[in-house]
């Protein structure tokens, strides 16, 4: 940090009454902070590396948590730097800048031996046992050098004056984001921080696809498509608007389209699909080679979304198989309907996977899960246990809810026979992995 941006955050800190700490940094925790301690009390600190000496801002009033387990502080001087520090690629996510790159400032291979350390860690304290845990190490996307332009799905916020840029970390304000290097080419080549948003947006959604032009969504709540006029630098990307009434195309159908393999899949615009440019592809060959669906077997795609899954478990078992994928949001289900339309050996259900499943009877050969971030849940695995024959594949992108939930499936008699993590979010604390589980032999 320059003296004069010390200077700043010193000034700032004093400004709001926030105390400064100097601090040596520990080992990492999740959600992408690191352990320090103060006179004895944890502070969970941002912007900072393994065994460096810093000086932190608290974000609370020391005063006003005298009581807490722990405080959180963000990084404002590098005093003794550590082993794994480089020059930021994103400066404008450092101090007071934008979320989303919180290492940015961290070695590419340092963060993924500090991911399988949290990884690892996680899987401990909630008791997994059927796996050797030292073997859970984070991989590299295929062919993914530094770590840049892998994003292709941005959520932008905007600001009163129709300012877009992001939110800071732990913040409500808007930042500008720069060169915003982890977004794909397409969508910094639209320069939507150089545009002025029309008055009612609230958020852009800027989509990627591996399949077609680039989208944007414009998202307000009392946004009146009417005033939206479309820049002509935004070349021929597809435009829509999301109001409170549900969204309005103005170019465009409101969808996207993926490719993966020889197969297309519609997406809609503001739907989910995996946000790194070689995630579904690299994700779609891992279960693939781990689900192991007999031919004229059955299987379950659960959170299915538009059915990236359940076209690999139909491949497996063949015509006369049986695949269900069971997704919540019925947009998403529609899509997944429409893609596998050529599989008449698969069917859609839009349902509570938790409900759905408690409702099954007879089970099923394997089941591939690809649940949010707050996981399938304790209820779900224990239904999974009691339900499938052969093998489940989880797919997860968050590792706390993971580990709780691998541990409730080994207390119903089932183990882990490969876990696989992947850095498809590089530059942040996020990991992705890929679950097999088994019955455990007595």
């Amino acid at each position: 940090m320059s003296q004069d941006a010390d200077r700043m955050a010193q000034a700032a800190a004093a400004a709001s009454g926030r105390r400064l700490l100097t601090l040596t940094a520990g080992p990492p925790a999740a959600g992408g902070t690191f352990v320090s301690r103060h006179e004895g009390r944890v502070v969970f600190v941002r912007g900072t590396t393994p065994g460096e000496t810093i000086t932190a801002r608290l974000l609370e009033d020391p005063a006003e948590k005298a009581d807490a387990r722990f405080w959180r502080a963000e990084t404002i001087d590098v005093l003794e730097a550590g082993v794994d520090r480089v020059p930021t690629i994103w400066p404008e996510a450092g101090v007071d800048g934008v979320g989303g790159a919180e290492w940015a400032h961290i070695a590419l291979p340092a963060q993924r031996r500090i991911a399988s350390e949290v990884m690892q860690e996680l899987l401990r304290r909630a008791g997994v046992t059927s796996y050797p845990l030292e073997q859970v190490q984070v991989e590299p996307a295929p062919h993914d050098v530094d770590g840049l332009g892998w994003r292709t799905r941005v959520r932008f916020a905007v600001d009163t004056d129709g300012k877009v840029g992001m939110r800071g970390w732990r913040s409500h304000d808007v930042r500008d984001v720069g060169e915003n290097p982890l977004a794909a080419q397409p969508i910094r080549e639209l320069a939507l921080g150089e545009w002025t948003a029309p008055a009612g947006t609230e958020a852009v959604d800027v989509i990627a696809p591996s399949a077609g032009p680039a989208s944007v969504v414009l998202i307000g709540r009392g946004l009146d498509p009417a005033s939206v006029e479309i820049p002509e630098s935004w070349g021929d990307a597809d435009v829509a608007v999301r109001t409170a009434r549900g969204l309005v195309p103005l170019r465009g159908d409101g969808t996207v389209r993926e490719r993966v393999g020889e197969r297309l899949f519609t997406v809609g615009a503001t739907g989910f699909w995996q946000s790194h440019r070689r995630a579904a592809e690299l994700l779609t060959e891992v279960v693939e080679g781990v689900l192991g669906a007999a031919e004229s077997g059955s299987a379950w795609d659960l959170y299915g979304g538009v059915g990236l899954f359940a076209a690999t478990a139909a491949e497996q078992v063949g015509p006369e198989g049986t695949v269900v994928t069971v997704e919540g949001n019925r947009r998403a289900s529609q899509h997944a309907a429409e893609n596998l339309e050529d599989l008449p050996q698969v069917t859609t259900a839009t349902a509570d996977v938790t409900d759905w499943v408690r409702a099954r009877r007879g089970g099923v050969d394997v089941v591939v899960l690809d649940p949010p971030r707050n996981g399938a849940g304790p209820e779900l695995m224990r239904l999974l246990a009691a339900q499938v024959r052969q093998r489940i594949v989880y797919v997860s992108c968050e590792p706390s809810t993971l580990a709780r939930d691998l541990a409730a499936i080994e207390s119903e008699g089932w183990k882990i026979v490969d876990l696989r993590a992947f850095d498809l979010f590089p530059h942040t604390h996020h990991v992705e992995s890929v679950t097999v589980l088994e019955r455990a032999t007595t």
